[in-house]
């Protein structure tokens, strides 16, 4: 048998030997009041027996015994009125009203024992000790080293006792009787001790291991509660995720059926005139002012899908510059409609306004209050301006426009709503432009919006920023790009997509701004191509996804490798998904990632941005780009510049 399993040892860390404690306590206390009762019913019993054994005694010793048992009685009684108090759930006070009631007994049976002839001490009372053993080891419940210092004690009365009453006797030969009894209980005494406390530590280590048990089971459901909880977020998410989609389909469905019905209709009907000689210049303003629409819709599905991804980079921000950025932008949208769009009148401010902000979502945001403010304006006008709040800067957007109920002020913020737009007007957008504003400022931090509107008056969205002091920006960080596309005259580029309709429209695109382009289907062809030019590009311009599982990525590399003796060629990404440009953080920059779905113009000017950030950072490593000049390698040779054919 291995010794370890009689060691009671406590728990490591003393929080857990406390609620151990606890637990105990409180899960015996139901049995340890039932031992006690029954025992205090017990004492009084036997208190009728004693006078059946002592009454043909002499007198005094009938007294004596009365009295032992009296005053074992009452402190046996009182430890049991003790254990029914609330004291009692405490461990350590039931251990000191339990060894407390059981000292009394002890004491009490030991009296009598001293008292009473020989024979009938060990015969008659003797067993009694055995028996309080027994509620000391068990049913008491007491922890391993508890019942085992209080049995010890007991022995150690018990010899004491047994020793003053060896002492007392006179006659020899009952000395030599009350010895041998003596020795015979010693040994039956400490048998029944051994036994007793191998029972008290299995019954300790079995609570120990089932308190664990009990814990582990209880940390696990809390486990599974947690993932239950989650999951149940999760599923409500992922159903609320899919009612967004289908209203999203719904609505898109809705939207764009209607621009490409009135495209096709006037197609038809330009086709028509043109065949008749007529003029068609009309039909075709409308076609092109439809599918700005399209792909103004698609822009704010984009926008939105990409904030899910989006890293804010707080900087200071000049907020002034900003402003005019959004006069010069919006200015003449408000004129076509005939109202005002002005900013506020800054006479008497001193001093420009700084914050804390990621500038370009911050723009997006205030963008989008104007477009939403002059959208649903008719008459009056929109005014744009801001208030310093010392630790805060107040940009305040007003319109006179149709203001909105306080029954819809939160529903104005959900995707696709629309509060002018019951006959969803594909001009007027998806609804999604409050929702970005929404979204927006719950990721860029202590940025809050304001809502302030009266329905038939007018509204005034409110956006706190963080002030900041004045930051000088770095000369890296100012753009270099020009707005117009001279910057692209004379440049080459290497074109690639594998839609042939997209590749022409796009290389038409790129040849009418004044670039020499090479347009390609594939990355095959990409391979061909490079085999028969020595002429580095300017700007690679490619498809993200092209067939034959090839992507824009691996012919980039692979005309930068082509010409690995030049600058690193900028590379820009045209795609059609609804991705976000982490996917291309192992490649290297400079690269941009660009939309099918941006106007042509955009295009034009993002392309060329890049090219004039390239050139102007390394304006002397490009001359394989100039006709006629000879192209340096690493060994020092040099192979002549020529266009392609």
């Amino acid at each position: 048998m291995n010794a370890s399993n009689f060691v009671v040892h406590k728990f490591g860390s003393a929080v857990q030997e406390r609620a151990f404690l606890v637990d105990y306590a409180r899960r015996f206390v139901a049995q340890r009041r039932l031992a006690g009762t029954a025992s205090a019913f017990i004492w009084a019993g036997f208190m009728l027996r004693d006078w059946w054994i002592v009454h043909a005694l002499a007198s005094p010793i009938i007294w004596k015994v009365g009295a032992f048992r009296v005053v074992g009685g009452i402190g046996m009684y009182s430890a049991v009125w003790l254990a029914w108090r609330p004291r009692f759930y405490d461990e350590r006070a039931a251990t000191r009203i339990i060894v407390a009631g059981t000292a009394a007994a002890w004491l009490g049976i030991l009296g009598i024992m001293l008292v009473v002839p020989l024979d009938i001490a060990f015969r008659e009372y003797y067993p009694g000790l055995l028996l309080i053993f027994l509620m000391v080891f068990t049913l008491f419940r007491l922890r391993a080293v508890v019942a085992a210092w209080a049995g010890c004690a007991c022995l150690l009365i018990f010899n004491l006792t047994e020793l003053v009453g060896y002492v007392r006797t006179q006659v020899p030969m009952q000395q030599q009787q009350f010895a041998l009894a003596w020795v015979s209980a010693s040994i039956y005494s400490l048998i029944y001790y051994l036994v007793g406390f191998g029972i008290s530590a299995q019954l300790e280590l079995a609570a120990r291991r089932d308190f664990v048990a009990r814990r582990s089971q209880l940390a696990a459901k809390g486990r599974a509660d947690a993932a239950n909880q989650a999951i149940s977020r999760q599923n409500a998410a992922m159903k609320e995720l899919a009612n967004d989609k289908e209203r999203f389909f719904s609505s898109a469905y809705h939207d764009i059926q209607q621009p490409l019905a009135a495209i096709n209709l006037f197609v038809w009907s330009a086709r028509n005139k043109l065949k008749q000689g007529r003029d068609a210049s009309h039909d075709l303003e409308v076609v092109a002012n439809t599918a700005r629409d399209i792909l103004d819709m698609f822009k704010g599905i984009q926008e939105y899908s990409q904030l899910g991804t989006y890293d804010p980079q707080i900087a200071p921000v000049d907020l002034t510059q900003v402003i005019d950025e959004l006069a010069d932008q919006y200015g003449g949208v408000a004129a076509s409609k005939a109202i005002v769009f002005r900013i506020a009148d800054r006479r008497g401010r001193c001093e420009r306004p700084w914050v804390l902000s990621d500038r370009p979502m911050l723009k997006r945001v205030l963008s989008n209050l104007v477009s939403n403010a002059i959208r649903n304006t008719h008459e009056g006008g929109v005014v744009l301006g801001w208030v310093n709040l010392r630790d805060r800067i107040r940009v305040d957007v007003r319109d006179t426009g149709v203001g909105i109920a306080a029954q819809h002020r939160n529903a104005i913020f959900s995707e696709y709503f629309q509060l002018c737009n019951p006959g969803r007007d594909p001009s007027k957008g998806l609804g999604l432009g409050l929702s970005i504003v929404r979204r927006v400022l719950a990721i860029l931090p202590d940025h809050v919006l304001q809502l302030r509107s009266i329905e038939g008056r007018g509204s005034r969205f409110s956006v706190y920023v963080p002030a900041s002091i004045r930051a000088t920006v770095p000369r890296s960080a100012q753009s270099h790009a020009p707005e117009d596309l001279s910057t692209l005259e004379g440049k080459y580029a290497i074109l690639c997509d594998d839609d042939p309709a997209v590749l022409e429209g796009l290389r038409r695109l790129f040849s009418g701004a004044g670039l020499l382009v090479d347009a390609v289907g594939s990355i095959a062809e990409v391979a061909t191509l490079l085999q028969g030019s020595s002429r580095s590009p300017d700007v690679v311009i490619t498809d993200l996804r092209l067939g034959d599982s090839a992507t824009g990525a691996d012919v980039a590399r692979q005309v930068r490798q082509h010409f690995s003796w030049a600058s690193v060629i900028p590379v820009a990404f045209v795609t059609g998904e609804l991705l976000s440009p982490n996917i291309l953080r192992d490649f290297q920059r400079p690269f941009i990632l660009l939309q099918k779905s941006a106007s042509p113009q955009s295009i034009l000017l993002e392309v060329g941005r890049l090219v004039a950030t390239q050139g102007t950072s390394d304006d002397d490593s490009n001359m394989a780009g100039e006709p006629g000049k000879p192209v340096p390698l690493a060994d020092g040779r040099s192979v002549p510049a020529q266009l392609p054919l």
